[in-house]
C-alpha cells in the first residue's frame, strides 16, 4: 500500500469519469494500492465481478446477549435454532468520501434459512468494522466458523466531491467539518461522516439485545388466539344484535298490520252505523205518515 495514494485517493477520485458500481479491477486497485475500501483483511481471492465477499470476524454476541471472541483454538460456535445473534466482519472498511457501500448476506445462507439485518448503505468516509444481526429462522442449530464467508459488499460512486478543488483544500474542508453537520462550499451544501473508526460491536447495548424467535412465536400465537377469541365474540354479539333487531322489526310489522286491520274495522263500523241511522230515519218517516193519514 502507498500511504501517499491513501491520503490522495481518500479525497480525490483517481477515475473521476467512472460512475456506477465498482467492478473488481477498481476494487482491487483501491484496496491493494491505497488501502481504501478494505483497509484490513483484504484477500484478492474474495473479489467478485462487482463486489467483495466479507467473512465472519472474531467478535460475536450469542442468543443470550453475551459477548464472545473466537480464537485459533476455539474457532466456531453454535447458532441456535429460532434465535438472533450479532456478528462482526473480519475486514475493516475505509471508504473514500466519494464512495458508498451496501452489503447483504450471501444467497446460500438465505437458502439455509438465515437472514441478515442491515442498514440501507454505509456512508462515504466510514471507517471501522461492520456489525450486524443474523436471524436463524430454521428449527435446527447451525455452526458458524471464524473467517467463514457470509456476506457480499459492493461499492458505488457518488456525485463529484467538492468540485475541482485541490486535494489539500478538500482535506482541510472535510477535517474542519463536524460529524453530519451542514457546511457550505461556494453554492453547494455538504454533510460528512466524521466519527472515529468503529470497533467491532461498538454499539452493543449493556442490556439483553436479542430474544428467542421461538418465544416471539409463542407470544404471537397467544395474541393470535386472543384475537381469534375476540373476533368470535364480536361476531356472536353482532349476530345476536342482528337477530334482536330482526325480531323488533317483525314485531313492529305485526303491530302495524294489526293497527291497519283495526282502522279498517272502525271505518266499516262507522259506515254500518251511518246506514243504520239512515234506515231508522226512513222508518220514522214511514211511521209518521201512517199515524197522520190526512196529511
Amino acid at each position: 500500500m502507498d500511504p501517499s495514494l491513501h491520503e490522495e485517493w481518500k479525497y480525490t477520485d483517481p477515475h473521476p469519469d467512472d460512475r456506477g458500481i465498482l467492478l473488481s479491477n477498481r476494487i482491487h486497485q483501491l484496496c491493494s494500492q491505497a488501502g481504501l475500501l478494505i483497509s484490513e483483511g483484504y484477500e484478492e481471492k474474495n473479489l467478485r465481478p462487482a463486489s467483495y465477499t466479507l467473512r465472519v470476524g472474531d467478535d460475536f454476541v450469542d442468543s443470550d446477549g453475551n459477548v464472545h471472541r473466537l480464537t485459533d483454538e476455539d474457532d466456531s460456535f453454535v447458532f441456535q435454532k429460532n434465535s438472533i445473534i450479532f456478528v462482526t466482519t473480519k475486514e475493516k472498511l475505509a471508504l473514500p468520501y466519494y464512495i458508498v457501500a451496501r452489503f447483504n448476506i450471501r444467497v446460500n445462507w438465505v437458502y439455509d434459512g438465515v437472514l441478515l439485518g442491515t442498514g440501507p448503505q454505509v456512508d462515504p468516509g466510514f471507517s471501522g468494522f461492520l456489525s450486524c444481526p443474523l436471524y436463524n429462522l430454521t428449527n435446527v442449530d447451525l455452526t458458524i466458523k471464524r473467517g467463514q464467508d457470509f456476506a457480499t459488499i459492493d461499492f458505488e460512486k457518488t456525485t463529484t466531491l467538492l468540485g475541482e478543488s485541490p486535494v489539500d483544500e478538500k482535506k482541510s474542508c472535510i477535517e474542519n467539518a463536524k460529524d453530519k453537520d451542514l457546511i457550505r462550499k461556494g453554492s453547494e451544501t455538504y454533510s460528512f461522516y466524521k466519527t472515529p473508526p468503529l470497533r467491532p460491536l461498538q454499539h452493543r447495548k449493556s442490556h439483553r439485545i436479542v430474544s428467542s424467535l421461538f418465544e416471539m412465536r409463542e407470544e404471537v400465537g397467544t395474541w393470535r388466539r386472543l384475537g381469534i377469541g375476540s373476533l368470535v365474540a364480536f361476531f356472536g354479539l353482532t349476530l345476536s344484535l342482528l337477530a334482536f333487531g330482526a325480531n323488533l322489526y317483525r314485531q313492529n310489522s305485526d303491530l302495524s298490520r294489526q293497527a291497519g286491520d283495526l282502522n279498517r274495522q272502525v271505518t266499516e263500523g262507522k259506515n254500518d252505523l251511518k246506514k243504520a241511522n239512515e234506515r231508522i230515519s226512513k222508518l220514522q218517516n214511514d211511521v209518521d205518515r201512517l199515524s197522520c193519514p190526512d196529511k
